[in-house]
């Protein structure tokens, strides 16, 4: 007798049996019709692809400089190490303590993270560590505030630019793009939709070894 899966819709609470679904096919909730998953074309390699990229950018973001000021014929350029660490010089533990975590170590364990999970898909590997993994991306996500240090980079990017001139660095540029690779990594990804293919790799290990 196959097991029937039941869950919430999370936005008005309607239980639903869990149908899977065709390549490219959409499941709606009954009651308020917002989409419960998805079963996208290419889901895992385009992911695959999507996070790749956002490392290569979380690279290039905190290797070189982000902005730099010119002001009778100084420059001055910070990079988001300078940052976090100038904040702990002058004493700032707390929010260089905070900037090095919602800049440095929450993006850069949620790309190796995904990365893990969608890889112990691909190859079919053991899934109990890509399956904590991915329970910790879920609770940790709410944390990430890459979108609010962009909206302030910006501002910053406006109002210094009526005291001395601004130099822009590749880091600026790519934060940028590095922002919006996981925006779209986000909404691209269908995290019910993971879970369910994480329990075909348990099935797969089990019957390997038996």
């Amino acid at each position: 007798m196959p097991i029937t899966y039941k869950f919430a819709c999370i936005h008005c609470g309607q239980l639903h049996d869990y149908q899977p679904l065709a390549k490219g096919e959409t499941a709606y909730c009954s009651r308020c019709f917002s989409v419960l998953y998805r079963q996208r074309q290419q889901l895992i390699d385009t992911s695959l692809a999507l996070i790749m990229t956002g490392l290569i950018l979380f690279v290039i973001t905190n290797a070189f400089p982000l902005i730099g000021l010119r002001a009778q014929g100084i420059t001055q350029e910070l990079s988001i190490w300078k940052a976090t660490s100038a904040f702990w010089a002058q004493d700032y533990y707390w929010l260089s303590a905070l900037l090095a975590l919602n800049l440095i170590v929450l993006p850069l364990f949620e790309l190796l993270g995904l990365f893990w999970v969608l890889l112990t898909i691909r190859l079919a590997w053991q899934p109990h560590g890509a399956i904590q993994i991915f329970r910790w991306l879920s609770e940790l996500k709410p944390w990430g505030m890459l979108e609010v240090f962009m909206l302030g980079l910006l501002v910053a990017v406006v109002k210094l630019g009526d005291i001395a001139v601004l130099v822009v660095g590749p880091a600026f540029w790519s934060f940028i793009f590095l922002v919006l690779t996981m925006a779209a990594t986000t909404a691209y990804l269908d995290r019910f939709t993971l879970w369910q293919l994480l329990k075909p790799c348990r099935a797969n290990t089990a019957g390997s070894g038996s």
